[in-house]
């Protein structure tokens, strides 16, 4: 499935650390109310869960299977995933797709004569099939005169069988340049032989009908909207854009749905619109907006509920654990992590998530970021947070000790302690406040090991001295 427009507009895994800004710098230990022991947090336990997968702008590919289960036709799915949009017909247009790009050799072959033209317009028929091309751009033609270097770009064209690249099939013609010492392939094809290969490489050829005709009007304008004429191509042929596998990808069901839905196009008071598509909404879609902040706000790519998304695998997803140094890894944070708290957006996703270190320090990072550096399925996600304040030096057998925890998003959350023969037993159950705050009260008679644990997860222990 596709997650599309993500690479432009959000903060990749290798950018979180611009992401992370310091908001305070608080000294690290706490003391207990009244008394002089100093007491510290445990590394956190963190566990995420979920809704959805992908970025969430625009249609629901499992929101629109659903539609269809439940009787809606292909228009009524547009107009609710793009509010406002019309369908009218659209221009035919070549599309150019980058097949493959930093390349040092690439083969192409056909099971019919193939023919190449050079910058100058020459035109040479190719001897045996398959070609060898490097960044030299060596050809050898058919008339025997030997091998030739001609100079690029160059087009190749079959006669009566599609062209073949990494052993797939594709239809219009090969274009190959040279780009930095390195060889760029790319296939210029008509645009519905184009939908063709995409429609059953992003929705499975078997749905039903209604929801593969929405697939193919979304890829179909999502192409439109992609065309950059001073560009080496438009399209990339694989998520960046839309999957694509030219003739070897297409599937009967498929096509007819791209023939049932011949030429028609998203438009936006009278501009073509854009088709941003993915997975699954988890039951509700996002605004561009939320998903990307730094992207201008669109009055169609907005935050629409989606009630019949929940055959998908990823309508509901997790529970992720990530222990407080991996998760600290993972974010670029030196030290463990005690804490992470959520801001969410209109759009039920995560905006910003504040992340507390063992010395009390806080980062920030956006929802989004925090996803791509973990790998989580969505930004539409829940953290549930385990950790215990523990004395850092030993407490009188028999004396109360009032402790904090932290329960967030728990489920049944519960204090255990380990017993001499390795077992954990409950001490008691507990009741977070609306912050997640626990607040628990022991008289330990001997050194013993806490933890706090819920419901698909487990926290860290501690260890209480008692002297």
């Amino acid at each position: 499935m596709t997650h599309r427009a993500q690479l432009t507009l959000v903060v990749g895994v290798a950018g979180i650390l611009l992401a992370l800004l310091p908001l305070s710098a608080t000294a690290g230990s706490e003391r207990a109310r009244g008394t002089s022991l100093e007491l510290a947090w445990s590394p956190a336990t963190i566990v995420f869960s979920g809704h959805g997968w992908g970025h969430g702008v625009g249609l629901s590919q499992y929101g629109a299977y659903g539609y269809a289960k439940h009787g809606r036709t292909y228009d009524q799915m547009i107009a609710h995933y793009y509010p406002g949009t019309d369908l009218e017909p659209g221009p035919a247009k070549t599309i150019r797709v980058l097949l493959a790009g930093g390349a040092s050799s690439l083969t192409i072959s056909s099971d019919a004569p193939v023919t190449v033209e050079d910058s100058s317009g020459a035109s040479y028929d190719l001897a045996a099939l398959p070609l060898k091309l490097t960044p030299s751009l060596e050809v050898e033609p058919a008339d025997g005169s030997g091998k030739v270097a001609l100079t690029g770009p160059l087009k190749f064209t079959a006669t009566t069988s599609p062209l073949v690249y990494a052993g797939r099939k594709y239809g219009g013609s090969f274009r190959v340049l040279v780009s930095g010492g390195k060889l760029r392939l790319v296939n210029a094809v008509g645009l519905e032989r184009y939908v063709y290969g995409v429609v059953p490489c992003e929705s499975p050829h078997d749905w039903p009908a209604e929801a593969l005709k929405a697939q193919a009007v979304v890829a179909r304008t999502y192409a439109l909207g992609s065309i950059r004429p001073s560009a080496d191509f438009d399209v990339y042929a694989d998520t960046r854009s839309q999957v694509y596998h030219g003739i070897s990808g297409e599937f009967p069901e498929s096509t007819a749905a791209v023939k049932d839905t011949a030429g028609e196009v998203v438009y936006y008071k009278g501009q073509i619109a854009r088709t941003f598509f993915f997975s699954t909404s988890g039951g509700r879609t996002s605004s561009i907006s939320d998903a990307w902040p730094k992207a201008q706000p669109v009055p169609y790519l907005v935050s629409v509920n989606d009630p019949y998304d929940d055959a998908s695998p990823y309508h509901d997803w997790g529970p992720v654990t990530f222990s407080a140094k991996k998760l600290g890894s993972k974010l670029h944070i030196a030290g463990p992590i005690s804490d992470l708290k959520t801001k969410r957006n209109g759009s039920l996703r995560v905006a910003t998530a504040t992340i507390t270190g063992a010395d009390s320090k806080t980062w920030q990072a956006t929802g989004d970021a925090v996803k791509l550096a973990l790998g989580l399925r969505s930004s539409w996600f829940t953290a549930t947070v385990l950790a215990l304040q523990y004395p850092r030096q030993a407490v009188a057998a028999g004396s109360k000790l009032r402790l904090s925890g932290r329960a967030r998003n728990a489920k049944a959350p519960q204090l255990e302690q380990r017993a001499p023969d390795g077992t954990w037993q409950t001490l008691r159950n507990l009741s977070p406040s609306s912050t997640g705050l626990v607040k628990v009260t022991l008289r330990p008679s001997a050194t013993a090991y806490y933890r706090l644990v819920a419901r698909d997860a487990v926290g860290a222990p501690v260890r209480i001295k008692v002297s």
